[in-house]
């Protein structure tokens, strides 16, 4: 019993932990469709896709828990096999991981022009996505924990791919946005920004991936690789609506700018001039800055790189 308590103790664990981060992934959704009404309907589909996959996927952990503390109380034979929404949250969790890797690899190609560097993301995305659905699979076929153990190198190599493409996603954007760095001030800040948002997400879903195929690769089913195992669906879905929502950091970095004459258009960003004072002789505009759409992970310079535009 000692194995599985450490197993349905992290599973119980995970899903309370979950329940948590659910409650927050519906707040950054609702924030994004309120602060940004005015951005692509691609991105807005995909925000509405990932959480209607975190909804089902905490109905799928919620019946799966209930199952194992209360309807298989004290039933060994029970306790001992793997359910199929067990094995069905294993395919979702590479779903939504494949979901947030295509979007970034995207956004990377829009950024760089790089279709060979596109396309090693997207090879890692969809390598991590094979090895996902691949381990769903044995585990449906397994049927027994026990057995788990002849498919740990489907596992380890699902992990390893998703934490590859992770850390390959955050480093080319950090090295991209430092490329572009200029000799103004403004600028600088909103990329130190960015850069600060993209290694802090970009870097935790890598460090889940890897902490996770470290311990599975070395002691099979323990208590935080099956804890991380119930939350690493969640934790894609935060990272990217995190990057979502960080527009709302930058903006009013920019504005500051605004006040010196210069206004730091090498993002893509919109600025426009709004706001009027009434004088005694005459109407003159003063600079004011309203952003329009942008986004976090599709950052666009001019070809100069060097000086923003006025």
């Amino acid at each position: 019993m000692g194995a599985l308590d450490e197993i349905f103790g992290a599973v119980l664990s995970g899903v309370i932990v979950n329940a948590w981060v659910l409650g927050l992934i519906c707040v950054l959704s609702y924030q994004y469709y309120v602060n940004f009404p005015r951005d692509g309907r691609g991105t807005k589909l995909l925000v509405a896709w990932m959480w209607i996959l975190q909804i089902f996927n905490a109905i799928i952990i919620s019946k799966m828990i209930y199952y194992y503390l209360i309807s298989s109380f004290g039933v060994l034979e029970n306790l001992a096999s793997i359910i199929w929404e067990w094995s069905l949250y294993l395919g979702l969790s590479s779903i939504a991981a494949f979901s947030v890797q295509a979007y970034y690899a995207h956004r990377i190609f829009i950024l760089s022009k790089s279709y060979i560097l596109f396309s090693v993301i997207l090879l890692f995305a969809f390598c991590q996505l094979g090895f996902g659905l691949a381990t769903m699979s044995k585990a449906f076929t397994l049927g027994v924990f026990e057995k788990l153990v002849s498919a740990t190198w489907v596992c380890v190599t699902w992990l390893a791919f998703s934490a590859a493409c992770d850390l390959l996603i955050a480093a080319t954007q950090v090295v991209y946005l430092h490329h572009h760095r200029t000799g103004v001030t403004s600028t600088n800040r909103i990329i130190n920004v960015l850069i600060l948002y993209i290694m802090s997400t970009g870097l935790l879903t890598s460090i889940v991936a890897i902490l996770g195929l470290t311990t599975f690769a070395a002691f099979g089913l323990t208590f935080v690789d099956v804890f991380l195992g119930v939350l690493i669906g969640a934790i894609y879905t935060v990272s990217f609506l995190v990057n979502l929502d960080a527009r709302r950091t930058v903006c009013p970095i920019g504005t500051e700018s605004t006040n010196g004459g210069t206004v730091p258009d090498g993002l893509n960003i919109e600025f426009r001039r709004v706001k009027h004072i009434q004088t005694e002789t005459s109407d003159f505009p003063v600079d004011s800055t309203k952003f329009t759409e942008s986004n976090v992970s599709d950052v666009k310079f001019k070809n100069d790189g060097q000086t923003p535009a006025v």
